[in-house]
Order: C-alpha cells, then structure tokens, then sequence
C-alpha cells in the first residue's frame, strides 16, 4: 500500500506533466498567434485610423476651401450689393436735386408768367385804349374836316360878292 501512496501521485504527476507540457507548448503558439493577431488587430486598427484622420483631414481641407470659396462669394455679393445699393441712393438724390431744381425752375417761371401776364393785361388795357382814341380822333378829324369843308363854304360864301339884282324882265 505504501507503494500506491508513492505510485499514484507520481503517476498523476506524469501524466500532470505530459498535459502540462503539451498545453505549454500549445499556450505558446496560441500566445505567439494571440499575440501576432492582436498586433495584427492593432496594425489594422491603427492603419484604419490613419486612414480615417487622412480622409478627415481631406474632408477638413475641402470644408476649409469650400468655406472660404463661400466667403468670397459672400464677399463678391456683399460688394455687388453695397455697390448696387450705392448707385441706387445716388440715382435717388440726383432725381431728388433735379426734382427740386425743376420745382424751382417752375416756380421762377411761374412768377415770371405771371409778371408777364400782368404786363399783357396792362398793354391789352393800354392797346383798348389806344384803338378807342384812335377811333375818336378819326371821328374828330372826320368831322373837323366836314367843319372845316362847311366853315371854307360859309367863307366863300360870305368872301362872294351877291349877285347884282337881275331886272325883273319886263312884262
């Protein structure tokens, strides 16, 4: 029995040992293909993030480009537009001058109108005048010439010696 105390653990050792080495050597290779696998793992990893931060960084730089593209044009059209509504408040004021230049040039010209009028209305009264005197003055020299026709006549008349008295032819 002593024997079997001794032999049983001793075998259990063996066949402990047998296992134990089989597994060390496996545990090795499967730690080597573990530990390649991983850095394997680790490499895909690690590239797929260059790749990643790589295209992020292209996706960065044309969102930069594009953005700036867009300021410029945002640029471009805030200029254009400053530009357009500088023309347009220049138009306005010009328009607004003439206007008030014109407003002027009527109110002159209407003064001037009414002055001239005014002075029409004085040489259409003054004209009136003039044709009724005249008519007058024609009347007065018609008549003043008939006058003096019937005042020569009575003169004559009166400068004319009578005739002498014609004999009564004899009966």
């Amino acid at each position: 029995m002593n024997k079997v105390y001794f032999l049983s653990p001793l075998l259990a050792l063996l066949v402990f040992t047998g296992f134990y080495v089989s597994h060390r050597s496996g545990l090795e290779a499967r730690e080597t293909a573990q530990a390649g696998a991983s850095a394997a793992a680790l490499k895909s990893k690690n590239d797929a993030e260059l790749a990643a931060r790589k295209a992020a960084m292209a996706e960065a730089i044309a969102a930069a480009e594009h953005r700036k593209k867009e300021k410029e044009a945002k640029a471009l059209k805030d200029t254009a537009d400053k530009e357009a509504r500088q023309l347009a408040i220049d138009a306005r004021d010009k328009a607004y001058r003439e206007q008030e230049k014109t407003a002027k040039q009527i109110e002159r010209i209407q003064k001037d109108l009414e002055t001239e009028q005014a002075a029409l209305t004085k040489l259409t009264a003054a004209r009136k005048e003039a044709d009724a005197e005249k008519s007058f003055l024609l009347d007065y020299v018609a008549k003043a010439q008939a006058n003096v026709q019937t005042m020569q006549a009575l003169l004559t008349k009166l400068n004319t010696p009578p005739p002498a008295p014609v004999a009564a032819p004899a009966r």
